[in-house]
């Protein structure tokens, strides 16, 4: 497990679950649809506890972004 900090715009999710199993399975999912699509990390809100999954890219600062953890990289 990873323990970097990053910041997200919770709109750029690509999908969410209160779940890891659930948010894992949606990003491998995502991932064999579009394996040329780049990184995808899950990540959980520092503030929620909710998992959402991202693409690395979309990556923000910290005054335009919210804090989670990156859980997993795919």
């Amino acid at each position: 497990m990873n323990n970097e900090n990053v910041f997200f715009n919770p709109g750029d999710a690509i999908a969410s679950s209160h779940d890891f199993k659930e948010a894992r399975r949606s990003a491998q999912i995502i991932k064999a649809d579009k394996p040329t699509a780049g990184q995808i990390v899950i990540a959980q809100n520092a503030k929620s506890g909710k998992y959402a999954i991202y693409f690395a890219d979309k990556a923000r600062d910290d005054k335009h972004g919210e804090p989670y953890k990156i859980t997993e990289k795919l």
